[in-house]
């Protein structure tokens, strides 16, 4: 049976596991750690996508990866193929350094971000690679503690679910991390849900994802999905046309036009012809709804 496609969703919280090939070791020496990390902080830039957590292991690594607008995809390409070439080049070696597919879930963010977050930071502890947290220098745990973190990590976002106040965050954080918390959602946070391995939180999540993203061959045409908005929202497509400045229109015009252009069912041209609208004004919008959809 062939793999499903990845699930691309702007905005979405992803746990990232990423092993060598056949399980052999991707890091050799603290430098390529560092060389991989320079990598992680390129990626960052280049697609803007927030990182959340990381454990980089001997032979795998863990992210919890907030995407932007571009795929995951591009940015674990960017990373793992430059690392790749200069590890191998270093080594004198050619050949697959990692697996061909890295694993990524879709996680629910309001329910399972703590969890990832503890279920990454722990994975040496797992591993009886060490006694305390704080003595495996190679993960995101010890910036949440002390507040030292290279310049492409985020914080901020995960330590605000333990409290408004920096230090009693911290603390809590600290409480948090010293159990290792219900089994049965490390193995979810490893394996996603039983329904759809590429994602992770409850029914209602589950099914906004279904909804959200559709593989080519089964996505509405532009007619559908128009349609089913004017419906659900009680307008006409002479209203989403007329020259009205009305904002509830241009909020339908926008949220219509996001899920069709990510969901590639219709370009930005096709859309402002369609509504009526220059395309830049309707690329602003749907430029604007995006960005507080992925900071959210």
């Amino acid at each position: 049976m062939p793999r499903k496609p990845r699930l691309h969703v702007p905005g979405g919280l992803y746990h990232v596991i990423l092993r060598g090939n056949a399980r052999q070791d991707i890091f050799f020496d603290p430098d390529d750690r560092q060389r991989w990390e320079t990598l992680i902080g390129q990626g960052v830039r280049k697609y803007t996508h927030r990182i959340h957590a990381y454990c980089w292991m001997t032979n795998h690594v863990h992210l919890a990866v907030q995407c932007h607008t571009s795929p995951l995809s591009r940015f674990m390409s960017f990373v793992a193929s430059g690392y790749a070439r200069a590890t191998n080049k270093k080594l004198n070696r050619s050949g697959h350094l990692f697996e061909r597919r890295y694993r990524a879930i879709l996680v629910q963010r309001d329910s399972y971000l703590q969890e990832l977050i503890r279920y990454i930071h722990r994975n040496p502890l797992r591993a009886g690679i060490i006694r305390r947290l704080e003595d495996y220098p190679w993960s995101s745990h010890h910036a949440y503690v002390t507040g030292r973190a290279p310049a492409w990590l985020t914080t901020g976002w995960a330590l605000s679910t333990f409290g408004t106040e920096l230090a009693p965050a911290r603390r809590r954080y600290a409480e948090f991390m010293g159990s290792e918390g219900d089994q049965s959602i490390c193995s979810a946070l490893r394996n996603g849900a039983e329904a759809d391995q590429r994602a992770l939180g409850d029914d209602q999540f589950l099914a906004s994802i279904e909804a959200r993203w559709v593989p080519p061959g089964r996505r509405p045409s532009l007619d559908q999905l128009i349609s089913e908005a004017c419906e659900g929202r009680g307008v006409s497509e002479a209203e989403l046309r007329s020259r009205s400045r009305e904002r509830r229109c241009a909020q339908i015009r926008a949220e219509i036009g996001l899920v069709a252009v990510d969901g590639g069912i219709a370009t930005g041209a096709e859309l402002a012809r369609r509504f009526n609208r220059s395309q830049s004004a309707l690329s602003r919008a749907i430029g604007r709804l995006r960005a507080q959809q992925v900071n959210k």
